[in-house]
């Protein structure tokens, strides 16, 4: 508290920012406000059945989408939106889901603010922003300016190699943005190799460092492929150096036409069978996530709902084609242009459908051995299926899980 003290001096400065923040939190929702505990204990927001039921909650926690689904009652509140205002990219990175004759598209500046006021009349609270390649955009920085403005929660997805001096100056301004950028290596002849655009590496690299320098939040993504299997720990070396965060996938999913040309360089099942060994052996925050997954998984039960797709967020292409999430682009639920994202997000016929599949609709997931290992995933069913098929599971992701138990049980 005396660090914040010294920071928002005089001390007046800090009770009212205080104030404001709460204030704001009132406004939306999150918090109740009166003169009185009887007062607050009065209003509706959350019922008193609510408040019991939390307490006698093992964890005694409740994430942002529980609370909003109490607060409307269970009717399904979108909390986040993704935006892709580009499908163009400036990089062929081999195991991209996106075909890469398809990268062509860029989003016009009138549905982008379609996009944006639907939003804020829905009251989504976050807004990811990606392509493709966003910063390809000729207004992308307008882009930004406007979710600013909008007081929305912003994150950006890119490859950061086209970030300049205007870019950083508006991210800058918006205190709720944060940037999200891949590296697969430290060796610009791996890097390189992957995104097939040389000298990208050093672009990348150096881009991340002007955002550290202005305090801008950035994290970093390393997929791990065939091709980086063997470097991919001086890329989160690198991260630790520069106190920034580095997450690593291993789980690359075929291209959204279902084809599968771009899964060739993913690890073969020795591989990962290796590399999940090694996580173990060598990361303790790799057998905590492990653990704190199988933790969550136990927890749900078979009318559970899979993941928050058509439940708590939701996707818009370029073109205005609106889709379940990343990867999806071929499961279209609409478009923004003929419809409102609104209508949408209740009425269309595929979000309904969707929205009702829940884990006990996997049978041949019920009784599987291995199930607090797994994380099912429908857009990954449906990429690698001929048919496009969201029940229909890959044996690879099975083997995945099967290695996880085993090796977390055997260590």
């Amino acid at each position: 508290m005396n660090k914040v003290v010294e920071i928002f001096e005089p001390e007046t400065e800090l009770r009212s920012s205080v104030i404001e923040f709460l204030e704001l939190l009132c406004s939306k929702g999150f918090i109740l406000s009166g003169d009185s505990v009887e007062e607050c204990s009065n209003c509706d927001a959350i019922t008193r059945n609510d408040n019991q039921r939390l307490a006698e909650d093992d964890s005694n926690t409740i994430d942002t989408q529980e609370f909003l689904s109490k607060y409307y009652k269970e009717r399904p509140f979108p909390t986040s939106i993704h935006v892709e205002i580009a499908s163009e990219c400036n990089e062929r990175c081999i195991h991209c889901y996106i075909p890469h004759e398809f990268k062509q598209d860029l989003m016009d500046e009138n549905l982008f603010n379609l996009v944006l006021s639907q939003a804020i009349e829905l009251n989504l609270l976050h807004i990811t922003i990606s392509g493709g390649e966003p910063m390809l955009h000729p207004r992308f920085i307008d882009f930004m300016r406007k979710c600013r403005e909008a007081d929305m929660s912003v994150n950006i997805l890119s490859n950061l190699t086209l970030l300049n001096n205007e870019m950083i100056e508006e991210m800058k301004l918006n205190p709720l943005l944060s940037v999200q950028t891949s590296i697969y290596s430290m060796q610009e002849n791996i890097h390189d190799g992957i995104t097939h655009q040389k000298g990208s590496l050093n672009k990348t690299v150096a881009s991340v460092i002007k955002l550290i320098e202005n305090h801008i939040p950035v994290q970093i993504s390393c997929p791990i492929l065939k091709n980086n299997v063997n470097s991919y720990r001086e890329v989160k070396e690198w991260a630790v150096k520069h106190n920034i965060s580095a997450g690593i996938d291993y789980s690359i999913i075929a291209q959204y036409n279902h084809n599968k040309k771009n899964i060739n360089c993913r690890l073969s099942i020795e591989e990962l069978k290796n590399f999940i060994s090694e996580q173990f052996s060598s990361d303790s925050l790799f057998r905590d996530e492990i653990e704190k997954e199988i933790t969550e998984r136990r927890k749900k039960t078979g009318d559970d709902y899979i993941c928050s797709i058509c439940n708590s967020s939701i996707c818009i292409g370029p073109n205005g084609n609106v889709f379940p999430c990343v990867g999806w682009s071929s499961k279209i639920l609409g478009n923004i242009k003929s419809q409102s994202l609104q209508d949408v997000w209740m009425k269309s016929e595929a979000v309904k459908q969707l929205r009702a599949i829940r884990f006990k609709d996997f049978v041949n997931c019920r009784n599987c051995s291995s199930k607090d290992f797994c994380t099912i995933c429908m857009v990954r069913n449906s990429n690698e299926s001929s048919s496009g098929d969201q029940f229909e599971l890959n044996q690879y992701f099975c083997d995945m899980a099967k290695i996880k138990k085993e090796i977390y049980n055997g260590c």
